[in-house]
């Protein structure tokens, strides 16, 4: 810089400066969105099934418990097994006994004497219940051919069961059909059980192609199940992803816990509820989860599942600045939910109108106070820009959801036969990822569907208090076990 200037030299440093002030806001802008996507990430990595609605399956085997059930359980390490003070019992009751064992004494146990004539004085009674040895019954069906005096040679028809030189009965069909579908054994270990039991082996083809044939049987069933689930109040729906091959595809199900609808299709949206074919043209009220394609049903009502708020406000309130806001919004959903089962168990079709009005006013009030939390103005549409923390922005998604869903939330102050929770349309779709733990995925769309459709049959007769081994056995001889007309119907 020797002999220039002091202007040039002046200009040239305001200009380095200025240049350094634009990268040093560039690098700020830079660092507030980095900043921004660490926060996101780590929310993710702290999601679990507390705080949003992934499966407990999925959490870690350590956090699966709550804070509070954690320092119970350290409070009360010395817990006994078994039995629990005041929890019913479940002993063993006398029956009829089939067999009677007496058992004599033989000396005296104080002087030694021969007992064989000594007077009986009493009795003590024991009972063994058990199995006898288990060994397979092999009916041969014999057909006989007759010749008429006309000439012509007649030959009997087996029953339906007899349908091969050598088969396996009903009986045996039944009990693999219930290890698999509802015991959830693999198709190589039923075989193997069976093998053991019956003394013969047993193929693995055969036990796939017995679902299939058992689906085959269920339409009739499936057909009062749709017709009996739309004609319901109040339904449940929800669905859970599984894997045909290596493709996703989806279980649905639509069910009230007496009645249970499971279906496969490799759609999750709109088309897949229409071919399901009960929520189309239901008129009823759906309790679901709040995802978008049920509320193009617009021909029914709609509830929202409590619980699943609940964990998206737990969510937001894990952010500081909103922790006193969701334990008031948990407050007010609470509240709302004791007092429609309240107004349930004194047979009110709704809460009163004077209760009602009050939850709904603290309800909006709670909300206001979150958007008094949050910046003027929805958040940019692309994360990470505009100043907005992924926390605002999901606390600003829950809040304006809420608010435009309100009376979906708060349905069951309005009618006290929707539940809080979707619970029932979840534990019908849990042994759907049981089976996916144990077995992996299906192999073909169709073995899914079967398994869907025997799966509907044995959880809708399991609601009615049925025997499955008993249905099974009566669809692979008379046919399928039908529910019942509930009391009034036709």
């Amino acid at each position: 810089m020797a002999g220039r200037p002091l202007r040039e030299q002046l200009a040239e440093a305001l200009g380095l400066i200025e240049g350094l002030g634009v990268e040093v806001e560039q690098l700020r802008a830079e660092n507030a969105s980095l900043r921004d996507r660490v926060s996101h990430l780590e929310a993710e990595l702290a999601r679990n099934s507390q705080n949003s609605s992934k499966p407990p399956s999925t959490d870690p085997i350590g956090p699966r418990q709550s804070r509070a059930e954690r320092r119970a359980a350290a409070k009360d390490e010395r817990r006994r097994q078994g039995k629990q003070p005041g929890a019913p019992g479940a002993t063993l009751a006398r029956r009829e006994p089939d067999v009677s064992v007496i058992h004599r004494p033989v000396i005296c146990w104080c002087c030694g004497e021969d007992l064989a004539g000594a007077e009986v004085m009493g009795e003590v009674r024991r009972q063994v219940i058990d199995l006898p040895p288990v060994r397979p019954v092999v009916t041969e069906h014999v057909a006989q051919r007759r010749r008429c005096s006309c000439g012509a040679e007649t030959v009997a028809e087996f029953p339906p069961e007899a349908r091969a030189p050598v088969c396996w009965g009903p009986e045996v069909r039944a009990f693999a059909l219930y290890l698999m579908d509802r015991q959830h054994l693999p198709v190589e270990r039923t075989a193997e059980l069976l093998r053991d039991v019956l003394g013969a082996p047993v193929s693995t083809g055969w036990l796939c192609m017995l679902q299939l044939e058992a689906a085959g049987k269920l339409p009739p069933f499936l057909a009062v199940l749709k017709e009996r689930l739309a004609a319901e109040p109040v339904v449940h729906a929800d669905e859970t992803g599984t894997r045909v091959r290596t493709t996703k595809h989806w279980v649905h199900t639509v069910t009230t816990g007496l009645l249970t609808l499971l279906a496969v299709d490799p759609k999750r949206g709109a088309d897949a509820l229409e071919a399901i074919g009960v929520l189309p043209d239901y008129e009823g009220t759906i309790v679901h989860d709040g995802w978008a394609p049920y509320e193009l049903m617009d021909a029914a009502t709609h509830a929202q599942c409590g619980a699943h708020i609940l964990r998206h406000v737990a969510a937001v309130g894990e952010m500081s600045i909103f922790h006193i806001w969701a334990h008031q919004m948990t407050r007010v959903l609470l509240d709302a939910k004791a007092a429609s089962e309240n107004a349930a168990a004194a047979e009110r079709p709704k809460v009163s109108p004077k209760n009602a009005a009050l939850i709904r006013r603290r309800y909006h009030d709670t909300l206001d106070v979150a958007f008094a939390l949050l910046p003027a103005g929805p958040p940019p549409s692309r994360r990470h820009h505009g100043g907005w923390t992924s926390g605002q922005r999901k606390a600003w998604n829950l809040a304006t959801r809420m608010r435009r869903d309100t009376d979906q939330v708060l349905r069951l102050l309005d009618d006290t036969r929707v539940p809080f929770d979707n619970n029932t349309a979840e534990r019908a779709l849990r042994m759907v990822k049981l089976h996916d733990k144990v077995s992996g995925c299906f192999h073909s769309l169709a073995s899914a569907q079967a398994f869907a459709d025997v799966r509907s049959y044995l959880q809708t007769a399991a609601g009615h208090g049925e025997n499955l081994l008993g249905v099974l056995h009566q669809l692979f001889t008379t046919g399928p076990w039908l529910p019942p007309q509930p009391a009034g119907g036709t």
